[in-house]
């Protein structure tokens, strides 16, 4: 009977040491997503600046004869 609550308690220490492990990775992949998400709309805008300056250039061209 002690065995079984001695492995009964192992388990449960088990259990608990890699929840708290999954929520820490939680924490940083959701930091990482978020980083991620900052990083894209950053490049979105960028590519968005610079289709602009290249309108603004082709918009200078001289006029095909």
């Amino acid at each position: 009977m002690l065995d079984d609550l001695d492995q009964l308690a192992a388990k449960l220490r088990e259990l608990a040491t890699q929840s708290h492990r999954l929520r820490a990775e939680n924490r940083e992949l959701r930091a990482q997503i978020a980083a991620l998400a900052a990083e894209a709309e950053s490049l979105r805008a960028r590519n968005g600046a610079a289709g602009e300056r290249i309108d603004a250039l082709l918009a200078r061209l001289p006029a095909e004869p």
